[in-house]
């Protein structure tokens, strides 16, 4: 049924288990797994300008979403599934994590995909949205949204 699954990694316990699910699901079907990771560099205005003991921040952003990739794909080389991976930055201020990953789902050809959702509400979700929920309300495409696992009461 799926053939070209994308997954999105950041690193966080929701989009490992996203993963966890996608790469299930792509040794299932046979699909081919695209990982991609989304630099948000449009969202900070002033990163260009901020200096960390000689590093620019638009380059440690690059640097540490291509190793949450890297860390991604190695985990997938442990199984027989094919994946590519695409770190996307976004440049254009305004546009969304949740839209670039929408574009990058139409421009691979993706049949399925697949996103954590850490579960936030109130404020923190009013004031960083929901990546999840703008992914399954801009695909044309089915959307699974993998829930963080509920801590411990």
């Amino acid at each position: 049924m799926y053939r070209n699954i994308l997954v999105a990694v950041d690193g966080s316990d929701a989009a490992d288990r996203a993963l966890e699910h996608a790469l299930r699901l792509a040794a299932e079907q046979h699909a081919h797994l695209h990982l991609v990771h989304v630099i948000d560099i449009g969202a900070l205005p002033v990163a260009q300008d901020i200096d960390i003991g000689g590093a620019d921040m638009p380059a440690l952003m690059r640097q540490q979403g291509q190793a949450l990739l890297d860390r991604a794909l190695r985990e997938v080389r442990l199984t027989d599934v094919q994946a590519s991976s695409r770190l996307l930055e976004g440049e254009v201020f305004g546009k969304r994590v949740s839209e670039l990953l929408a574009d990058e789902a139409r421009a691979s050809a993706a049949d399925l995909v697949v996103v954590g959702s850490h579960g936030w509400r109130g404020f923190t979700r009013l004031f960083l949205g929901s990546v999840a929920e703008g992914v399954a309300r801009l695909c044309p495409m089915p959307v699974l949204i993998v829930h963080a696992q509920a801590s411990a009461a």
